[in-house]
């Protein structure tokens, strides 16, 4: 899908994760033959987008033919995407379940199960070309339902979504708990720091997603009197840095909560009010040395004991989850690069500071 912030976006989430299919969004930032990639990557069999985007695809050789591109905004003169919706007016849900696994010859009994596919999102690129991490409909509705006890989520809540929807933080943080909650969504086309308050207002949003600078453009709006005067609670997401977490409650009065987790599952981070070490981590003592042929290296954590917490804290993060809950989904193989190995759980492993129960 490559579309903005449109409600034809979440409503064809649904419809896909009723059929069975799988749903990669494109990133609408991308140009040229890096567009191409990602399309081609994903293996589309169909592209859903709309008018404002086809400038994007002039001139370009999509791996998918012209009659497999839809679009989502009909023209006045044309309207056909009306007309391809109309024979489904009044459908069901099961009139629909499983179709795209029948379809495709997969599925158990041909209905949509935990381990089946639903989002091929993007990493953010920065070790080469950005890879689609895999997400089956159980985990977005674990993340769902986790998010919803976590953050207490209530039918009267409203989430306001000035994210991209091509991004695993806004739909998995964001329109998975509002489903699983039954809260509402408000939508944003494009993020907008001006825009940000007034929105807020105007739907009454009690939470919202962010990533990357989006906090500290908030901030860089000339300040008002009303900055307080607005519904929102909570705000989730990463990169805003302790220092505008601090300012963003104080001139908003919206605690926000920093957490990161791994486009592939398997782990996540959340910051913690004060920092500290790991409860296991024994104080240094001497100096270190180098190691010496005859060492042995150890690598693997120290099982852990009876009343041991599943996830260890580390030094101002925490694990969030159950133990053996998520699972390492792996990234969508591609010609000439690598595919992370799909080990399952992560048990009992040190890496970098975080221990992960058995």
């Amino acid at each position: 899908m490559l579309l903005d912030n449109v409600p034809e976006f979440p409503l064809w989430l649904g419809a896909a994760a009723l059929a069975g299919a799988a749903v990669a969004g494109i990133n609408p930032t991308r140009r040229g033959p890096e567009l191409v990639r990602d399309i081609a990557h994903t293996d589309c069999a169909l592209l859903i987008t709309e008018r404002a985007h086809l400038p994007l695809l002039a001139g370009l050789d999509l791996p998918l033919p012209p009659e497999r591109i839809l679009l989502t905004d009909d023209d006045p003169d044309d309207p056909a995407y009306r007309e391809l919706l109309a024979p489904y007016e009044g459908a069901r849900p099961q009139d629909v379940l499983g179709s795209a696994l029948r379809a495709t010859g997969h599925g158990r009994a041909g209905r949509p199960d935990p381990a089946t596919r639903m989002l091929l999102y993007f990493t953010s690129g920065s070790t080469g070309a950005p890879k689609a991490a895999l997400c089956t409909q159980g985990r977005l509705a674990a993340a769902g339902h986790s998010l919803v006890a976590y953050f207490g989520v209530r039918r009267e809540d409203v989430h306001y979504l000035c994210m991209p929807m091509f991004h695993g933080n806004a739909v998995i943080a964001g329109w998975s708990p509002a489903l699983a909650g039954g809260a509402a969504v408000a939508l944003r086309r494009r993020f907008s720091a001006s825009a940000f308050l007034p929105d807020v207002r105007r739907y009454g949003a009690t939470y919202f997603t962010y990533v990357g600078r989006a906090v500290q453009y908030l901030l860089a709006t000339p300040p008002a009197p009303d900055d307080r005067d607005h519904p929102l609670r909570t705000g989730f997401g990463t990169e805003a840095g302790a220092v505008d977490v601090a300012r963003f409650a104080d001139r908003f009065g919206v605690r926000l909560i920093e957490g990161y987790g791994s486009s592939e599952g398997g782990a996540s981070l959340q910051r913690t009010r004060t920092p500290r070490p790991a409860p296991s981590a024994a104080p240094p003592r001497g100096r270190p040395r180098r190691r010496r042929p005859g060492d042995r290296r150890r690598t693997a954590a120290r099982p852990p004991g009876p009343g041991r917490p599943a996830a260890q804290r580390c030094a101002g993060h925490r694990g969030v989850g159950q133990p053996g809950a998520q699972r390492l989904r792996g990234l969508l193989a591609q010609p000439g690069g690598h595919r992370r190995p799909h080990p399952g759980p992560v048990r009992g492993r040190r890496r970098r500071g975080l221990v992960l129960d058995r």
